[in-house]
């Protein structure tokens, strides 16, 4: 059954606005799977706010070109599934890797990060990313550390001024107690 231009065309700007939010996109071999495992997959990546779309190989190079990324023609051949990253690539790769160890008919072919085309095994390697999370963690700490130096640092001359000032009331309190309780005993 032929596709008319019309849906031809919706189909690529469908691509291309996906091509847009995603800083990374996987390609994956479906070839084998059921109707019912690519959807398992689907709902498992929409909880990591992922996508997953079967597309035709000629529609997805025009919109590649069109988003102006490569078109890796080689791993564009036979059925074919993008998974579409969101920001948080690292964490929507695990979760890819994760869903799919299970569907050994699924097999990663390549992937588009940042514009740069990988193998699989490069595609692989982003699941070893950090998370966001974990990067927003890094750089806290690596703020948060000098930050709190600092503030001990500033601390230091008014904390050794008090206990410098303290020490001589201290002992003039120790002196006042020591007459007190004398006279306290000379009363009794």
């Amino acid at each position: 059954m032929a596709i008319s231009r019309e849906k031809k065309e919706q189909f690529v700007a469908a691509y291309v606005e996906q091509l847009a939010k995603s800083p990374a996109i996987v390609f994956a071999e479906y070839r084998g799977t059921t109707v019912q495992q690519i959807q398992r997959l689907r709902s498992q990546m929409r909880e990591h706010g992922t996508g997953v779309q079967v597309v035709k190989n000629s529609l997805m190079a025009i919109a590649l070109k069109q988003a102006g990324m490569p078109v890796p023609e080689e791993y564009l051949a036979g059925p074919t599934a993008v998974v579409y990253m969101p920001e948080d690539v690292a964490s929507a790769a695990k979760a890819l890797f994760d869903s799919i160890k299970d569907l050994d008919k699924i097999k990663v072919r390549a992937a588009i990060l940042d514009g740069q085309v990988l193998n699989a095994e490069g595609a692989r390697q982003l699941r070893d990313l950090p998370s966001k999370n974990d990067v927003l963690a890094q750089l806290l700490g690596a703020i948060q550390g000098p930050a709190s130096e600092l503030v001990r640092t500033l601390e230091a001359p008014a904390s050794e001024l008090y206990r410098t000032l303290q020490a001589p009331l201290r002992e003039l309190a120790l002196t006042i107690q020591s007459y007190a309780d004398k006279g306290a005993q000379a009363a009794a």
